[in-house]
């Protein structure tokens, strides 16, 4: 079997495109990593990378393993002096050393995410998901390739493409039905026909709910029937029940693939477990911040040193429109303009003003803390976006407090679309009332690790540029 094994691989990469096909993948992979270190790169890249690009080696397995059935291959391997039980056996190892290249090709730009925030709860269980998506994608794929034994592997991609579409979709509609409540309903049930979702409930993560299984051993007993029973299935019926030809199977045997199919498939439909009741831990270190990212209604706004107030004012999201955002570790000055309710045609007689920042923003504000009024400018509202005064009509000129500031984000938990509370409490008296009138304000700033995308563009280049070295190579030989 190991010399199949070898000569297999060797068949897999002796296309002329076969590397610069691999490169192709790869270099989109690195690249994809590179723009999402822009924004949440755990939500938006994670869940590309280590759930839907794994989920495709359900298709490629059928595909694999119908294809020697396409090109007439499997006559030489049912008349050549070896065992059919070793080609098979070959045939899925080979896809399996696929699988384990994708996961190898994920892990530089994993790393250069865990060296800047760590290795968050969401990512380690992504990492276990993974291999566990792309074994079980392969065991099912394989079972759909040696049911197909026509001349054109269109059938068993095809059938594999739905198969695979069905798996991912349930993910999210599992995701859905518990968020609110369903999980345990016959709905809750369907969705566990996905093993992906078995995966899950069983490794206890989710990507959106807020709840898990409180139990898991028959989570876990229905994924390993779906995965071993695949692998069995696929196994009995390509060494027992076809031929060169065509199927050889008796009745009793055309009865028992199907059953057992069935059997396979409907298993974790009713055995696996959806008492919902456990909490599920937090994904990363990411702070709660209600309510803060809704656009417009602010009172606060960030703008550059000396800088005019943004015509669309404000977004509670302070830095929204800025390119490119604050970087970590790294202090960057701003005017911080608070907009104070109170027409400027009525003078401030005192002004006291305290600045925050939270979840590891530090914030240091200049002499203005201690002279507030002298740093008082006025500012005209566009027509009918005003505050309401003291006597109730809307301000069309009031004032707007300008402090320099300092701001220096740490400790992020992400390498993109950090996201960091501040704080402001304002007091003030206006001339003619010396009721002082106090206003809590809050708003966010955006941070990224700044040397985060040249780094995932380094190292996701790696394996694409050696992939190229071996295509330039295999065309240089094959021209």
């Amino acid at each position: 079997m190991h010399m199949l094994y070898k000569e297999e691989m060797k068949a897999v990469v002796r296309g002329r495109f076969a590397w610069l096909g691999a490169a192709v993948v790869l270099l989109g992979l690195g690249g994809l990593a590179a723009v999402a270190s822009q924004d949440t790169w755990l939500d938006s890249y994670g869940v590309i990378a280590y759930f839907l690009a794994p989920i495709t080696f359900l298709p490629l397995a059928a595909g694999s393993m119908a294809n020697s059935r396409a090109n007439r291959f499997v006559e030489s391997i049912f008349t050549a002096p070896v065992e059919r039980r070793d080609w098979f056996l070959a045939k899925i190892l080979v896809v399996l050393t696929l699988a384990a290249g994708y996961y190898v090709a994920v892990i530089p730009t994993t790393l250069v995410y865990i060296a800047h925030v760590g290795l968050p709860f969401l990512l380690a269980k992504f990492l276990v998901w993974t291999p566990g998506i792309l074994l079980v994608s392969i065991a099912v794929g394989s079972l759909i390739g040696v049911l197909f034994i026509g001349r054109s592997v269109a059938a068993p991609v095809a059938t594999g493409v739905g198969v695979m579409l069905i798996f991912a979709v349930l993910v999210p509609l599992q995701e859905l039905l518990v968020a609110r409540g369903y999980g345990s309903t016959p709905s809750g049930h369907v969705a566990l026909f996905s093993p992906l979702v078995i995966l899950k409930n069983g490794l206890g993560f989710t990507v959106a709910a807020g709840s898990l299984p409180a139990t898991t051993g028959l989570t876990w007993l229905s994924f390993a029937v779906v995965v071993i029973g695949a692998f069995l299935i696929a196994g009995w019926v390509y060494l027992h029940a076809q031929g060169v030809e065509s199927w050889e199977a008796s009745a009793t045997q055309r009865w028992t693939i199907p059953i057992a199919i069935a059997a396979v498939a409907l298993f974790p439909m009713f055995a696996g477990d959806t008492n919902y009741i456990r909490d599920a831990p937090p994904p990363n270190n990411a702070p709660a911040i209600p309510g803060l990212f809704l656009r417009g209604g602010g009172t606060l706004a960030l703008v550059d040193p000396g800088g005019p107030a943004p015509a669309h004012c404000c977004d509670t999201l302070l830095n929204r429109d800025m390119w490119p955002t604050f970087p970590t570790d790294t202090p960057s000055t701003r005017d911080l303009l608070v907009f104070v309710p109170v027409d400027a045609e009525t003078p401030l007689t005192q002004l006291d003003i305290r600045v925050a920042g939270q979840s590891g923003l530090k914030v240091a504000v200049a002499e203005a803390l201690t002279q507030p009024l002298r740093h008082l400018e006025k500012y005209a509202y566009p027509a009918g976006t005003g505050p309401s005064g003291t006597d109730g009509h809307h301000i069309d000129t009031g004032w707007a407090l300008r402090l320099p500031i300092v701001l220096t984000p740490t400790a992020p938990w992400d390498i993109g679309g950090v996201r960091y509370p501040i704080d402001v409490a304002l007091t003030y008296r206006v001339s003619g009332n010396p009721q002082p009138h106090a206003l809590a304000m809050r708003g966010a700033i955006e941070a990224q690790v700044a040397s985060a995308i040249y780094e995932m563009s380094a190292v996701g280049a790696i394996l694409p540029l050696l992939c190229l070295v071996a295509a330039f190579r295999r065309w240089r030989n094959t021209r």
